[in-house]
Order: structure tokens, then sequence, then C-alpha cells
């Protein structure tokens, strides 16, 4: 069984959909799956707000994989394991020339 720091998940809010993440495998609702690996892939600049950053989505980091769960659920996600190190790192907008998604 993974340890909790090992995984995050994100859920659509209003929603009964979800995307999970554990050890470099995305699990859940099969269009978000889709779309969070598709982020990770081209390794996606992604908005998160809060708090107010960017970042880049990848599928062999916690942070990578949450930004790219973030990006599939269009600015709808909610982050339900919260700890300070999923938010560390994040670019503000004035250090952000590329492509948000």
């Amino acid at each position: 069984m993974a340890k909790q720091k090992d995984t995050v998940t994100v859920r659509v809010a209003g929603e009964a959909r979800a995307v999970a993440w554990s050890g470099g495998v995305f699990a859940g609702d099969p269009d978000l799956v889709m779309a969070a690996r598709r982020l990770a892939a081209i390794h996606a600049e992604v908005e998160v707000l809060p708090p107010d950053g960017y970042g880049v989505a990848d599928e062999n980091t916690r942070q990578g994989a949450m930004i790219a769960m973030l990006g599939a659920t269009n600015g709808r996600g909610l982050v339900v394991e919260q700890d300070d190190e999923l938010w560390q790192g994040l670019r503000d907008e004035d250090e952000q020339p590329g492509t948000v998604y």
C-alpha cells in the first residue's frame, strides 16, 4: 500500500468524478486520466489557483501529477490531500511566459 505522501487525489467540484496518482500511475475517471496523462506527457505549464502560480505537469512527481490533474479538471479541481510540499516552488504570474492550460 502506498504511503499518503506518495499519492495525491483531485476531485471535480460539484461532480462525482476524481483522478488520483500514485507512483507514476494515474487512475480514476477515464476522461480525467486521459487528460492528465496528456498534459503530463507534454510537460504542460498549468495555472494553479490558489495560490496564484504556475507549475509544470509531469507523471514522475507528486506535485507534477497534481498539476496535471488540476489542468485536466479545467479549473474545477479540488486537491483532496493537502500539505505544504504540494505548493512549494510554483512560479508566480510574472515568471510564466509559456502556454497556460
